[in-house]
């Protein structure tokens, strides 16, 4: 599934983390899980603020890692539908 490109994803508030050298911790209590995330993905995590779309973190992505702006938008696009699925996040329009 691609999702819009204007969605505004969040984190879900009943989902802890901490970033530790540029690396993000997430802990879901209501699933009983813990999850490491790589710079890539824990710079997506900090972004997943519920002020950037979709598009405003590909754009970020694509200027802070050097990538092409399609190649940024469907990998932010993978990693949020991801993390949607594992109800680590909210989707907002």
């Amino acid at each position: 599934m691609n999702l819009p490109h204007h969605l505004t994803p969040r984190r879900h508030p009943d989902t802890a983390f901490r970033i530790f050298e540029g690396e993000a911790v997430l802990i879901s209590p209501t699933q009983n899980m813990v999850r490491l995330l790589n710079v890539t993905g824990s710079r997506i995590w900090e972004l997943l603020d519920g002020e950037h779309s979709i598009a405003d973190i590909a754009a970020i992505l694509s200027q802070e890692f050097e990538v092409s702006p399609a190649h940024a938008l469907s990998s932010v696009r993978a990693f949020v539908q991801t993390l949607a699925e594992r109800q680590l996040i909210l989707l907002e329009p």
